[in-house]
């Protein structure tokens, strides 16, 4: 019964020694592979992270392209209004001049205007009152026109 508690014993520590020794090769393995996948996942983080720079400074360029662009066209349009707005008024205003220096000649031209159409009033009224013969006239138009 001896030998069978020592090869009973031998076993165990065989089997024990050898589950140790895998032990160790397996964490020896893990640690590496765990080192490399760390590794990977740093250059990783390092490219997606220059990427994003690359990106963020393309975005930023073309946002500042477009802002001067836009900045220039409105600079263009108030240099444009600044020029447009002495033309205009200078125009508003000889017109204006010419009105209140023609204005004798404004004033006689419309009171012509309204005498020579009171005057073919006149004339129209006198020539329809004309047509009408004497008989036309007593009966208010009902007979002898």
């Amino acid at each position: 019964m001896a030998e069978t508690r020592n090869n009973t014993h031998t076993t165990a520590r065989n089997a024990t020694t050898k589950a140790k020794a895998t032990a160790a090769k397996a964490k020896g393995t893990t640690a590496s592979q765990a080192k490399e996948a760390a590794d990977k996942a740093e250059d990783t983080a390092k490219e997606a992270a220059e990427t994003t720079t690359r990106t963020a400074s393309r975005v930023t360029h073309a946002a500042a392209e477009k802002a001067q662009a836009t900045a220039g066209k409105a600079a263009a349009a108030g240099r444009t209004a600044a020029v447009e707005a002495p033309k205009k008024a200078a125009a508003a205003a000889g017109t204006a001049w010419m009105v209140i220096k023609a204005r004798k000649v404004l004033t006689a031209a419309t009171g012509a205007g309204a005498a020579a159409a009171a005057a073919t009033v006149v004339v129209l009224r006198r020539r329809a009152a004309r047509r009408r013969r004497p008989l036309a006239r007593l009966t208010g138009g009902r007979l002898g026109t």
